[in-house]
């Protein structure tokens, strides 16, 4: 079949046009080519590699909130088993009594004669009431340390706030000890109505020294 006469005047004629037209249409193939296949294909990629960085992070935030969550569940175990144990050691209302017994029988057989020893209102302190205890007594430096030695083997928590001594000039080892103690109830529980004063009890001189009054002891108080 015969080319239109242009057409085959173009292929019969010299080898640089034609040169510089396929040079041109493979240079026209390739932009083609770019724009509407390789670029496509590169922002994808970009977007897919964007999308993975993005899901990277994603993963690595993920696995350490588990771990902190992780974390928090072994604290919160071990805040509740030391919860259990300090429950264990903070007296109910019905045992206030027999701490207070307790107290009374540590002063007693630390040699201390007690003067004064009155529960006071509950004060609420966080999560738990806190029961003051005034104690006015006399005794020695070492009687007093032994004292300090029985409240703090007490299976319950009882502290000491405030603490004044002072000498009695009467003897040589002998003074007055004004200090509050404390003890501690959850505030679920109901806090046990305070004890009425104990009036001052004057030691009779050669007289062995007084244990501590007994608040509550004629009366059941639970």
């Amino acid at each position: 079949m015969a080319l239109p006469a242009p057409l085959q005047s173009f292929v019969d004629g010299p080898k640089l046009p034609k040169v510089v037209l396929g040079v041109f249409g493979l240079v026209a193939l390739a932009v083609a080519s770019y724009f509407f296949l390789i670029a496509p294909i590169q922002e994808r990629i970009a977007a897919l590699v964007q999308r993975k960085t993005q899901v990277t992070t994603e993963v690595t935030q993920a696995r350490a909130q588990v771990a902190e969550i992780e974390r928090f569940r072994r604290e919160l175990a071990e805040l509740e088993k030391k919860l259990v144990l300090l429950q264990d050691r903070l007296p109910s209302e019905k045992e206030t009594p027999t701490l207070y017994r307790a107290l009374s029988s540590a002063a007693e057989q630390s040699g201390l004669g007690v003067s004064l020893f009155q529960p006071r209102e509950a004060r609420a302190k966080d999560v738990v009431n806190e029961i003051p205890i005034t104690l006015a007594a006399e005794g020695s430096y070492h009687q007093v340390a032994k004292f300090f030695e029985r409240v703090a083997a007490l299976p319950r928590v009882v502290t000491v706030n405030d603490f004044k001594m002072s000498g009695l000039g009467k003897a040589r080892n002998s003074m007055k000890v004004d200090l509050t103690l404390a003890t501690y109830m959850y505030k679920s529980s109901l806090a046990p109505a305070p004890a009425r004063p104990a009036a001052p009890v004057a030691p009779k001189p050669g007289a062995p020294k007084p244990g501590a009054a007994l608040p509550g002891s004629t009366g059941d108080r639970s």
